[in-house]
This record gives structure tokens, sequence and C-alpha cells, in this order.
């Protein structure tokens, strides 16, 4: 059997993703993304969004997750989207964006200074660059989960309540317990919107521990050259 040309193989992903449930019901809602519905399904079960006034989303781009708090919180809610590419003007209340590293002190000082204090949520929809290895990507996408737990230690309420995206792989049991460490309650969601066959699961974290301790021997600006 002949191998599938690049074209070919282009034009079956984009027929399946338009036959895809949840990118339709995005389109036809006005959502940026089909991540938007993992976000939903999430704040169903957990109500994470109830009585919070400031959010911090990183990896926010294109901003599905912007929306969808903002539909939560209303007029009163403080909502900063992070991420390293531009976010279209969304024209949501209270939600603003900053281009920017979560791994650089320059970004993170911006945050302090937007928020000028703790928010009662956090969410981390981030993945690296993906770059075909496996290993490496997990390893990528494990690291961009623990700088969200430093940004976390510092910025969140001690109710507050943290989302972060995770892949299954060699590092994720060990990941799972270091967040653990950290939060008083911790479970495993892989919700209905996320693909079938996606490693993707997420972490949803509630009320930090005092004291608590963060990944050994971990810090931001540990980041090796990949």
């Amino acid at each position: 059997m002949p191998k599938e040309s690049r074209a070919a193989m282009s034009k079956r992903w984009l027929s399946e993703r338009k036959r895809e449930y949840y990118h339709l019901m995005a389109k036809k809602e006005g959502y940026l993304s089909r991540a938007a519905f993992k976000l939903i399904q999430i704040e169903e079960r957990f109500h994470l969004f109830k009585g919070a006034r400031k959010v911090l989303d990183l990896g926010s781009a294109p901003g599905g997750w912007l929306q969808v708090a903002s539909e939560e919180m209303g007029e009163e809610g403080l909502i900063l989207g992070v991420d390293l590419q531009e976010i279209s003007p969304l024209g949501l209340p209270g939600v603003e964006t900053l281009v920017g590293d979560i791994t650089s002190d320059d970004t993170l000082n911006e945050i302090r200074e937007f928020f000028q204090g703790k928010v009662d949520v956090i969410l981390s929809d981030m993945s690296p660059d993906v770059s075909g290895n496996w290993d490496l990507d997990q390893f990528r996408q494990i690291h961009l989960a623990r700088v969200t737990l430093v940004i976390a230690d510092e910025l969140l309420q001690r109710d507050g309540w943290l989302v972060v995206k995770t892949f299954q792989g060699a590092e994720h049991d060990l990941y799972v317990q270091e967040v653990r460490e950290m939060f008083e309650q911790v479970k495993i969601v892989k919700p209905k919107a996320s693909r079938k066959h996606s490693s993707e699961i997420y972490l949803v974290a509630h009320r930090l521990k005092s004291p608590r301790r963060l990944p050994e021997g971990f810090r931001p600006e540990e980041e090796e050259e990949c």
C-alpha cells in the first residue's frame, strides 16, 4: 500500500477535525477553541469559580478558557491570560492578556503588579512545542507544570484552586505526588472534551497546605536547554 502523502494526511486530519463534535460545538457556541469545553466540564464538577474574583490563566491562547472564566465570573472578575503568543482582543469584561514567558522574572513581576495580591484560581493548559520525541515532550510538559506549582505557591490564595494539564508518562506519577505534597485535595480528571486517544489529563487541586513543599531542588530558572 503506498505511503500517504503529507498533503493527503493534512486533508484527512482537517476533515476529521471538522467532524469532531466539540470542534463543531465550539464554532456554534462562539468559543475560540474546543478546549473551552474541557474547562466547562471541570467547572461543572468542582465549581472552582464560585466566589472567585481573580483568575490567572497560563498558556491561554487562543482564549477559550478566558471566555469561560469571564462567563462564570461576570463583570466583577479580574482575569489575566498569559501566553508566548499574542491573543487577539476578546472584548470581555475584566479580561486582560499578557505576552510573556512564565519562566521569566520580568513576566512574573508583571503578573504580580497586575493582581497586587493573591488570586483565587490558577489555570494552566500549557503545552510545550512538540518535538516528536515523546520522552522529551513529556519532560518539557512536566517542567511547565512544575513552574505552575512555583507560581501557585506564591500567588494562590490558601483556599484557592489549581487546574493544570499534564501528559501521562515517566514523570507523571512523581508530579502527582508533588502536587499532593502542596495541596489538601487533588483529583485526576480527563474531561469528556479531551480527545479519546490523547495522553493529556488534568490535575484539579484545592487548598494549599501549610507548611508545604515544592518539588525538590526545583526553581523556574533551572530549566535546561533542550
